[in-house]
């Protein structure tokens, strides 16, 4: 008989160095999925003269990946953040800070050690038990989505290049003490200013990593990274001209604006993403990406017909962000 998610855990942990020792007990999040989930083996059909059917087959480098869902929690999730910028500053739990990355354009980490990490599935099918353990995991991309009416949902692809047999040996699932995010417990800041009748935000962060592999083993054996993009969306309520102006401002001429905000906000976060319970003291829970250089990619305005609402909606690029985590562990 075919068997649900209900007979089936996933959990991580990071890693001491590139498929190296790491303690697996942490949860992404609340409500984790595993979407989809590939292993393959870069397999090649060999060919020779006087027929025209395969004669061998060869296998390459060993390849795995696997998409997530989950609910940004206001526990767990937050120290997903490491697998992007590396350890945080800051320690401890209450009004303590964990301050991931750096919105000053140079503080996040140039390589991937102590940021890969190790995922376990464990799935008890109807005859068999199966737990396997996908090695130096690489989170290419991560992206959060708050619209109202609805928790704030998590997306993230991963990379792996090592995997070895399932063991049949099941361990506990992780703890997950978190409650979940929604809506309701968001606000978006541009420039200093809280903006009003948000509907939707969007970000999303795109590491570009690949995986190296060597002559001798057809697993990867370290993590390349590439470049750290990050881009977001917001839709809001038609009110003023101020982003249109801004887009506008972009181009060429005297008003030119590189960013947002321009040089004239240089010490100012351009954009706030805030996530917060709204407790203070010991019980607060919070989790806000603050960016700077903020460049709008495009102003596109919908709604525009009878008895229907007016909203803009526009595509972001930031240069640099840091993550402050209250309680993310």
């Amino acid at each position: 008989m075919v068997r649900t998610g209900a007979y089936a855990y996933v959990k991580y942990g990071y890693e001491s160095s590139f498929a190296g020792s790491a303690t697996v007990n942490k949860s992404f999040g609340v409500k984790t999925a595993v979407t989809s989930l590939t292993l393959g083996t870069n397999r090649q059909s060999l060919y020779k003269l006087g027929q025209v059917e395969a004669d061998k087959y060869a296998y390459g480098q060993q390849t795995g990946s696997l998409s997530l869902d989950f609910v940004l929690g206001d526990v767990t999730s937050g120290d997903v953040f490491k697998a992007i910028y590396g350890a945080p500053s800051g320690a401890g739990t209450g009004a303590s800070n964990h301050v991931y990355g750096s919105d000053t354009g140079s503080g996040s980490s140039k390589t991937f050690i102590g940021q890969t990490f190790t995922t376990e599935l464990g799935f008890s099918g109807e005859t068999d038990i199966m737990v396997r353990s996908f090695k130096g995991c690489i989170l290419n991309t991560l992206g959060v989505t708050a619209a109202v009416g609805d928790v704030v949902k998590c997306t993230g692809d991963v990379v792996y290049g090592k995997e070895d047999n399932p063991s049949t040996s099941t361990t506990t699932a992780a703890t997950e003490a978190s409650q979940p995010f929604t809506f309701a417990h968001g606000a978006l800041t541009l420039n200093g200013v809280v903006q009003t009748q948000i509907q939707e935000v969007d970000i999303n962060f795109a590491q570009n990593g690949d995986l190296l592999y060597q002559v001798g083993s057809n697993q990867a054996v370290a993590g390349i990274k590439k470049t750290l993009d990050i881009t977001g969306r917001f839709k809001v309520a038609w009110k003023d001209n101020t982003a249109l102006e801004t887009v506008i401002a972009q181009l060429a001429g005297a008003n030119y604006k590189e960013t947002w905000a321009d040089k004239n906000g240089a010490n100012t976060p351009e954009i706030e993403l805030h996530f917060t319970n709204g407790v203070v003291g010991n019980g607060e829970r919070k989790i806000t990406i603050i960016g700077k250089g903020l460049g709008l990619t495009d102003h596109s305005v919908s709604g525009l017909e009878p008895i229907e609402a007016v909203f803009e909606e526009l595509n972001l690029s930031i240069k640099s962000a840091k993550i402050v985590v209250v309680n993310s562990e």
